[in-house]
């Protein structure tokens, strides 16, 4: 059960820290296109991670209970 929780905070912080930064790009705030290339790859990062986790807990639910 404390992997189930150790994901679901995980998830909410990746998805805070990915909304914050699509409304960065969203909002035109980004100055080079370093910053923005940077914040491109923060958001790939972020998305591939949370697939990583949600792959990683499909067989622990049922094993945890």
């Amino acid at each position: 059960m404390d992997a189930i929780y150790l994901a679901e905070y995980l998830l909410k912080g990746i998805r805070e820290r990915d909304l914050r930064l699509k409304d960065k790009l969203a909002d035109g705030s980004i100055q080079t296109f370093e910053e923005y290339r940077y914040i491109v790859g923060e958001i790939r990062g972020m998305s591939y991670v949370e697939e990583e986790i949600k792959t990683a807990m499909k067989g622990i639910e049922y094993a945890d209970d």
